[in-house]
C-alpha cells in the first residue's frame, strides 16, 4: 500500500519529525504520529536528543489508544535519523513500515508543517529578511539537523553551531544593516552557546567587515588558527583575493572550502563554486569557468546568478572557444 494509494483514516500514519528552540533546553525533536488521510496530529513526544525505542513505541501505542486501532502502515521520512528505530518498533508491533522521500510526504503533512511554523526559529528569520531568495535555497540554506556541521568541524550540525543559528543569522542581518552594536550583542549570544570556534571567530570576522577592515583581519587570522580548513573562512580570504586581482590565490582558497564544506551543504558549495568560476573567467580559463558554473547550477539549478554567468560568459561569448559554448544536457 503506497502513500497515493490509502483512502481511509487510520489506514496509514506518518511519523514527523519538527524542531523547536526552547529557552530551557535549546533544540528540542519534536515527533508528531498524523494520520495520512485527515491530517490529524494523534500524539507527540518531544526530546532533547533522539527518542528512545521505548519512547517511540509509547508514542506509537498512545496514537492507538486515541483511535481505538491500530494502522496498517506507518512511513516516515527516508532519511530521518530515527527510521530505524522505528522500523524495530513497527516490527514489534507487526505494523508494516515504509520510508518515503520529502516530495512523497509534503501533501500530507503540509497543513501540519505550515501551521507548526510559528513556533519554528531560525529558518523563519531567513525567510523574512530573505523574500527575494527561492524555497529550494531557503531549504538548501539549512544544514540537516543530523548532518554533518558546515563549519567542518566533523560535528553533526545538532550538536555543533545549530543552537547558535539564529543568533548568527540576526549578527549579520544587523551588520548588513549598519548596526555594529546590535550584531556584536548578537555574536556574544552565538559565542556564549557553543564556544569560540573558528565559525564564530570567522562570523565576527563578516560583522566587522563592514566597519574595520583591521579586526575583519584580526578574526580571519584567529579563525584560521581554530581551523586551517575552515570552509567558511577560506570562502572568504578567496573573495578578498578577488578584490585584489589575485585571482591564483582566489583558487587555492575557493577549492579549500570546496574540499572541507560537507557534501551535503549544497548552498555554500553552490556559492563557492560560482565564485571559483569566476576567479577562473578573470584567468581567461574558461573550460575550468564553465565546469566550476555548470556544478554550482547542479547544486542548486533555481541559482538565477549561476545560470546568468554561464549563459552571459560562456554559452553567447564569442571570445570562448566554439567548443566550449555547447550547452551541457540539463544546463
Amino acid at each position: 500500500m503506497s502513500l497515493s494509494e490509502i483512502k481511509n483514516p487510520n489506514d496509514a500514519w506518518i511519523i514527523h519529525r519538527e524542531e523547536i528552540n526552547t529557552l530551557q533546553d535549546g533544540v528540542c525533536d519534536i515527533y508528531v504520529v498524523l494520520d495520512v488521510i485527515t491530517g490529524r496530529c494523534l500524539e507527540m513526544e518531544t526530546s532533547k536528543n533522539l527518542p528512545s525505542s521505548s519512547q517511540i513505541l509509547e508514542l506509537i501505542k498512545k496514537s492507538c489508544s486515541q483511535v481505538n486501532t491500530t494502522p496498517q502502515k506507518i512511513y516516515i521520512l527516508k532519511k530521518d535519523p530515527l527510521a530505524e528505530v522505528v522500523q524495530a518498533v513497527c516490527s514489534g508491533l507487526k505494523i508494516a513500515f515504509d520510508v518515503a522521500t520529502q516530495q512523497a510526504l509534503n501533501p500530507f503533512i503540509s497543513d501540519f508543517t505550515n501551521s507548526f511554523k510559528q513556533f519554528k526559529c531560525g529558518k523563519n528569520e531567513f525567510i523574512d529578511k530573505n523574500n527575494d531568495v527561492s524555497p529550494e535555497e531557503i531549504e538548501a540554506f539549512i544544514p540537516d539537523t543530523y548532518g554533518p556541521c558546515p563549519c567542518a568541524s566533523g560535528k553533526k550540525y545538532r550538536f555543533c553551531c545549530q543552537k547558535a543559528f539564529k543568533d548568527i543569522t540576526y549578527a549579520m542581518c544587523e551588520a548588513q544593516d549598519g548596526h555594529l552594536d546590535k550584531a556584536l550583542y548578537y555574536m556574544k549570544q552565538a559565542e556564549d552557546k557553543i564556544g569560540l570556534t573558528a565559525e564564530i571567530l570567522c562570523r565576527y570576522a563578516i560583522s566587522w567587515s563592514f566597519f574595520d577592515s583591521q579586526k575583519t583581519q584580526e578574526f580571519l587570522a584567529k579563525a584560521l588558527l581554530a581551523n586551517p580548513n575552515h570552509p567558511r573562512t577560506n570562502y572568504i580570504l578567496g573573495i578578498e583575493s578577488v578584490e585584489k586581482k589575485d585571482y591564483q590565490s582566489a583558487i587555492t582558497y575557493y577549492q579549500k572550502a570546496i574540499d572541507h564544506y560537507p557534501i551535503e551543504d549544497k548552498f555554500h558549495l553552490n556559492e563557492t563554486y560560482n565564485n571559483l568560476g569566476t576567479a577562473y573567467y578573470k584567468l581567461e580559463n574558461y573550460q575550468m569557468a564553465k565546469e566550476s558554473w555548470e556544478k554550482a547550477l547542479v547544486l542548486l539549478p533555481s541559482d538565477k546568478m549561476v545560470a546568468n554567468n554561464l549563459f552571459q560568459c560562456i554559452y553567447t561569448n564569442s571570445a570562448v572557444p566554439k567548443e566550449l559554448r555547447t550547452i551541457r544536457p540539463g544546463h
